[in-house]
């Protein structure tokens, strides 16, 4: 039976000061990966993909204990190795910005690559976690795109949701198998949204469990490393979009 508890998030800690972070640092095939939940006791698991910034930020990872205070273990490997993308490329409003932006997603951000490193990972979290029956995905950003790869035919994964998506295609809403989540914010194009949701909604095998929702008074990067907690609009739609996480994740590992 389902607790109150698993529909429900803590309350947020809006300063990096004041955060403690509620899980621990593990090797998952040779990623640095931040595990928190009961790895012990929880029959369902999330793998989280970061954003483009990676791993290490506080609010991205208060985010995933919030996800595993309802009742399942996360696991977020840092899929770039330890290679990080400098914040000040973002705008990538010079021609060397944009040269050292193609880089890096040509190289440790590259999606082909990393589609297959999950795949190659799921082997090892059934054995690392063998109490977990069903694994979810979690995608921020750059992480929503290989999380959406990840959901099509064949799929290792029982769900999958993204946040803030970036290269956003519908054609792939048509192909996802599994149910999928998608919450877009201003910072999408609205018909590219829009069109996706259609696919997901037209899509009979995945519709009736899946959702996508496109949020005009938040901006991307609002659930991971761009958000200000300290912000009050800020604090209300991640909270807002984590509940809303916790709902669908509820719903589909069953």
């Amino acid at each position: 039976m389902t607790s109150k508890a698993c529909c429900t998030i803590p309350a947020v800690v809006s300063s990096t000061d004041d955060y403690v972070l509620k899980g621990e640092y593990t090797t998952l095939d040779g990623m640095r990966t931040y595990v928190t939940g009961a790895a012990a006791a929880s029959k369902t698991g999330v793998l989280a993909i970061h954003d483009v910034f990676g791993l290490d930020y506080w609010q991205t990872l208060q985010g995933a204990d919030i996800v595993a205070s309802t009742g399942r273990v996360v696991v977020m490997p840092d899929f770039f190795r330890g290679a990080v993308f400098e914040p000040s490329i973002i705008p990538a409003d010079t021609e060397e910005k944009m040269q050292k932006m193609v880089a890096f997603l040509d190289g440790p951000a590259n999606f082909e690559n990393n589609t297959e490193a999950v795949k190659a990972l799921v082997p090892l979290l059934k054995e690392r976690f063998p109490g977990v029956e069903k694994w979810a995905l979690l995608g921020y950003c750059w992480g929503g795109k290989v999380a959406t790869l990840l959901s099509l035919e064949g799929s290792l994964f029982a769900a999958s949701a993204q946040v803030h998506p970036a290269r956003l295609d519908p054609e792939e809403a048509k192909k996802l198998t599994i149910p999928h989540l998608c919450i877009a914010t201003n910072g999408e194009d609205a018909d590219t949204v829009q069109k996706f949701k259609e696919a997901v909604e037209a899509n009979e095998g995945i519709a009736e469990k899946s959702e996508v929702v496109r949020w005009e008074g938040t901006f991307h990067g609002f659930m991971a490393a761009r958000v200000d907690l300290k912000e009050k609009e800020h604090l209300e739609y991640y909270e807002k979009g984590y509940k809303k996480v916790v709902q669908f994740l509820k719903a589909t590992l069953v």
